[in-house]
């Protein structure tokens, strides 16, 4: 047997005994604690920007952050309170609070930065998030430095000063930072690193006797250290929370994801390594695991809370790792995954991106490249990206970087959809009547799939990409109407009107629930199948013959109703080459029955790659939930998968795991 030589086998268990020493870092003099933080644990508020946040678009992000940072905690353990910025002022909102979360609040109204004050000198502390308020920076004892944009942070890194159990490393890539430096005797705990991990000179971590600050807020973008990193930095402001962590933690750790306790999974494990061709490195790791649980509960009962988090994480570590080695390739299976930033895991590096695809055993890649309104390639048709003009052509470095590596590129189209195009742009579109438009005469940045520009205009677009690069295929996505609420503009009116030779007396009531509502869905399922039928059509005309595939919504027939997406159709007739629904969950059971449910359709044999959200918005996966749900696609006779989406997470925590079994390349 050959020994694998992949990058990706630094052995999990390694990595396992590793997480234990994590956070043994040079001793430091600790900052003032709260008084009395470390009993009983404190309260957690979380501070929602609306007064704090200038205008909706800000306020949007706000939410988002402060969304993203409760998930974290929750995860954790750790229970919080999210208060907006007007009930933080309330008369003893903040009472029996320890530390105040400030995801995004970049202005701090004067009667609310007074109660944070008051909140501080009365011992409590603050951890704040790329807030631009130099009064707030000065509560805290810092000073803002120069607004920075366009720099090349990529991670950062925590110093010796920073307290302990925390990951040496976060990844997170920032497009622009808002640098704080002591104004006294506070100290910078952590730097941010370029892409090649060089230290920056500039702070992405500061700690003074207040709290803590960040330069930017947390992106979503390596979400496992984050979540630790959280854990960590509020443990040392208030260690009662670190009992709740760690109880939580223990209890989570008693099961993989994908089985139903610790001891289902070390039996079902077990098993398998009887098949396996690492039979002993399996048992090693059950062992190892043992091990492992063993001394965390000793750390527990002995009230070293972080140490026993630590030695969770790392029984974990060696149970993941056993599953993912009792597991087997599957030969000439299509494993693909989808990109969404369309720059891959290192922008401006097609060429490193493509070799972690390869050596994780993947076979395809689909970046996503156009929008209607923007393009990451060089298109005489739509307005280059900023990612364009940042990284270069992207369609252009991903297609030559994949060959090398022997990589299928489908590039990854979205249609319709105009969210995020500039104002002024959809302002012209609006007044041609090109929008789409709810039955309530809202319009919806979204082109309206009946005008005959927006059709021309879309075809054009695929036509120049298939023509102009060397794609494998072109992935169709937002291949749909948004809901059952859209279209209703006049020129949806005129064309239903004329395409069908029915006249409408009560308009939309007729067509939306009245006689005319049957022949109104029809006719919407045939605007949208019309552009996959001639995109097909111009992909045959091209020399190399790309394949047409689409993203699809999981629920069929139910969609050829709501959003006019009829792709069980367009299979049966050959308009698809494949198809990718995003069979979004994390229950088992229902991903399994979706999956049996879609490949029983007509023509769907070998043309159905069930997509499996790892991080999406309805399910996040660990590895042995993810390689769980590649089992059941394989289960169900499906001839691959797709991973959504090609992050951070995806290549730290799942990929190296995936490769050790389901999607080995040598064994």
């Amino acid at each position: 047997m050959a020994k694998r030589a992949s990058t990706f086998t630094l052995g999990l268990s390694a990595l396992a005994g590793a997480v234990l020493l994590a956070g043994c870092r040079t001793p430091r003099t600790p900052m003032q604690r709260m008084p009395g933080a470390s009993g009983a644990a404190a309260g957690i508020v979380l501070v929602l920007a609306t007064d704090s946040a200038p205008g909706a678009a800000e306020q949007r992000i706000a939410q988002q952050c402060t969304e993203r940072i409760g998930r974290w905690l929750g995860a954790s353990g750790i229970a919080c309170r999210t208060l907006d910025d007007g009930a933080v002022a309330a008369a003893h909102a903040l009472d029996d609070t320890a530390v105040v979360i400030l995801p995004y609040n970049p202005t701090i109204p004067h009667h609310e930065l007074a109660v944070l004050r008051r909140f501080v000198a009365h011992g409590g502390r603050l951890i704040v998030f790329y807030s631009s308020d130099p009064q707030l920076a000065d509560l805290m004892g810092l000073r803002l430095g120069r607004y920075a944009a366009g720099g090349a942070w990529a991670a950062f890194r925590f110093l010796a000063a920073a307290p302990e159990h925390l990951p040496a490393r976060v990844v997170q890539r920032s497009g622009n930072i808002q640098p704080v430096y002591p104004a006294g005797s506070g100290r910078v705990i952590a730097v941010w690193e370029d892409g090649d991990g060089q230290a920056l000179p500039d702070p992405a971590w500061v700690e003074t006797d207040q709290g803590l600050w960040m330069s930017h807020v947390l992106l979503e973008d390596d979400p496992a250290a984050k979540q630790r990193m959280l854990v960590g930095l509020i443990g040392d402001l208030a260690p009662g929370v670190w009992p709740q962590a760690a109880r939580h933690r223990i209890a989570t750790t008693a099961r993989l994801g994908a089985f139903a306790s610790r001891a289902e999974a070390r039996r079902q494990i077990a098993g398998l390594a009887e098949r396996a061709e690492q039979e002993l490195r399996v048992r090693a790791l059950l062992t190892q695991a043992d091990e492992f649980e063993s001394r965390l509960q000793e750390d527990f009962r002995g009230g070293r809370y972080a140490k026993a988090i630590e030695g969770a994480d790392a029984a974990e570590a060696a149970l993941t790792e056993a599953y993912a080695r009792a597991q087997t390739p599957r030969a000439g299976e299509f494993r693909g995954v989808w990109n969404h930033s369309g720059t891959g895991l290192y922008p401006g590096d097609w060429n490193r991106t493509c070799r972690v695809l390869r050596q994780a055993g993947f076979t395809a890649v689909f970046p996503h490249v156009q929008r209607p309104h923007e393009a990451h390639y060089r298109s005489r048709l739509i307005a280059g990206s900023r990612e364009l003009l940042r990284y270069g052509d992207q369609l252009a470095q991903c297609t030559a970087a994949a060959r090398l590596q022997g990589l299928e590129v489908h590039a990854w189209v979205i249609c319709w959809n105009l969210e995020g195009a500039d104002e002024g742009y959809l302002q012209r579109l609006r007044r041609e009547g090109r929008l789409q438009v709810s039955a309530a005469g809202e319009s919806l940045p979204w082109l309206c799939p009946s005008h005959p520009e927006n059709l021309a205009y879309e075809l054009d677009g695929i036509r120049e990409l298939a023509r102009s690069y060397p794609v494998d295929g072109i992935h169709l996505d937002y291949i749909r109407f948004k809901s059952g609420d859209y279209c209703f503009c006049a020129g949806c009116r005129s064309r239903f009107q004329r395409d069908t030779d029915l006249r409408i007396r009560q308009w939309p009531a007729d067509v939306r629930t009245g006689p005319l509502a049957p022949a109104w869905r029809e006719w919407r399922r045939g605007l949208i199948t019309r552009l996959v039928a001639q995109a097909r059509r111009e992909l045959q005309a091209v020399p190399s013959r790309p394949r047409l595939s689409a993203a699809v919504y999981r629920a069929y027939p139910g969609v050829r109703e709501s959003i006019a997406q009829d792709w069980g159709a367009w299979l049966e007739r050959g308009e698809l080459d494949f198809v990718c629904p995003m069979n979004y969950t994390e229950e088992p059971a229902r991903f399994a029955a979706v999956t049996h449910s879609q490949l029983a359709l007509p023509g769907a044999v070998g043309r159905v790659y069930p997509g499996i959200g790892v991080t999406s918005l309805e399910s996040r996966l660990d590895a042995s939930e993810t390689i769980r749900q590649v089992l059941l696609a394989r289960q169900a006779t499906a001839p691959g998968f797709m991973l959504f989406d090609l992050n951070t997470k995806l290549e730290k925590d799942i990929l190296p795991l995936l490769s050790l079994g389901v999607t080995a390349t040598e064994r």
